[in-house]
């Protein structure tokens, strides 16, 4: 799995206004902005932030103290970490798991 530096992410193509990250380890990135679209096993750290309208594929997994926004979209089989907050609106697929 590809893991990405913020310099790889702030490059991401952006269409229609939503930053498309193709799927990787994203350990090292620690604020993401509002609108992102994530591909299928995505892999996040510890602490990391989301913002409003984020969307991620199914298999996703998520370290301990991720902070989500409003109006976020989960799919299938997403787990996460010990202490994870998620704003209003957030939306979880089928089997997903939380710490």
């Amino acid at each position: 799995m590809k893991k990405y530096t913020q310099a790889d992410f702030d490059a991401f193509e952006v269409i229609d206004g939503i930053k498309q990250c193709p799927s990787g380890d994203y350990s090292d990135i620690r604020v993401f902005g509002k609108r992102c679209s994530f591909g299928n096993r995505c892999s996040f750290g510890e602490r990391c932030s989301f913002g409003r309208g984020c969307s991620f594929g199914e298999g996703c997994s998520f370290g301990e103290r991720c902070s989500f926004g409003k109006e976020c979209s989960f799919g299938k089989w997403c787990s996460f970490g010990e202490d994870c907050s998620f704003g209003e609106e957030c939306s979880f697929g089928k089997w997903c798991s939380f710490g």
